[in-house]
């Protein structure tokens, strides 16, 4: 939509009076009033070289873009110089040395080309801090919440996003964050987590060599464990299943009991979720899962009953 002489003067007359305002509301207020949208009100600000002082860019830092443009993305140019990166992206179209798509697609294939130095982090930082503390957050939306309007874009956005990965293309997503969970080692969720079971009394137990249980019944079986004698292991390994993109991928038994060869799970309660993972697991590995004892509230009560009055600190 084409601006008209009388927007554009009421667009001129706005920015005059930012004075330190936040340009973000200024922004938000002129897109109201003209029926516009916030990012076609900065674009024409910055067109017009109405934009604030301080947003604009210094020589020295058009030259940066400049020698930069072929090394680095938009996203890193922009830390560096404590700006936002459609900002960035706006300058280098403006200047006309906007990146083609196979300059992105080959810089993306050897990232990071450019290492952040310390000197680097603390500039942007500095930067960062400066602009925020002068005119705000860059969105200007801290402490408020969307409109019901703004919340069905977003609905329908996502929506969208979602019927494009259906099919093989979500497989295929599934199939690589999968793999990069495997890689980071964060597939079992539970690993790096200080409690997650709510219901559970998680935390590290110093009459245990410091180590993290996830429940008063796991620590106590590892007490029950050294009581008689047996040498244990708690989490050791985590079993990948394979070809499964849905719901439970692997399977970490709580103790492995290496001079019998056997794995423990303690179970307080048997939902779907560790149902499916002890079908998954003798499925894909019914050799190992021959080996799995499961001690489950029955169990556990026995334990309790003969044998927790011997033991220092049972919970």
């Amino acid at each position: 939509m084409k601006w008209t002489t009388e927007e554009i003067e009421y667009l001129k007359s706005e920015y005059a009076k930012l004075d330190g305002k936040k340009v973000a509301n200024i922004t938000e207020k002129i897109a109201n009033e003209l029926g516009k949208t916030k990012s076609s009100v900065r674009n024409k600000a910055y067109e017009l070289g109405i934009t604030h002082k301080e947003r604009l860019y210094t020589n020295e830092q058009i030259q940066f873009l400049k020698d930069n443009i072929d090394k680095m993305t938009y996203a890193d140019m922009a830390i560096i110089l404590g700006k936002e990166n459609s900002n960035v992206y706006r300058k280098c179209k403006q200047l006309g040395i906007i990146k083609t798509i196979e300059c992105q697609s080959k810089i993306a294939e050897v990232k990071p080309k450019y290492k952040f130095t310390k000197e680097d982090n603390i500039k942007a930082i500095k930067a960062i801090k400066e602009r925020n503390e002068k005119y705000g957050h860059p969105r200007g939306y801290l402490g408020h919440k969307h409109s019901p309007k703004t919340r069905e874009k977003l609905s329908q956005a996502g929506k969208r996003a979602w019927e494009q990965l259906k099919g093989i293309k979500l497989e295929e997503w599934k199939k690589h964050q999968r793999e990069t969970r495997i890689k980071n080692g964060t597939l079992n969720p539970m690993i790096n987590q200080e409690k997650p079971y709510s219901r559970a009394k998680g935390g590290r137990r110093e009459d245990l060599d410091n180590q993290y249980f996830r429940s008063a019944w796991e620590a106590n079986i590892a007490r029950y464990y050294n009581y008689l004698g047996i040498k244990w292991e708690y989490e050791p390994k985590t079993f990948i299943f394979e070809n499964i993109t849905r719901g439970s991928v692997s399977y970490t038994p709580d103790f492995y009991l290496p001079e019998t060869d056997q794995w423990v799970e303690v179970k307080g309660w048997m939902d779907s979720k560790s149902k499916t993972k002890l079908k998954r697991f003798a499925e894909q590995y019914p050799e190992e899962s021959k080996k799995l004892i499961l001690i489950q509230e029955k169990e556990y009560n026995e334990i309790k009953r003969k044998i927790s009055s011997f033991i220092k600190d049972w919970e």
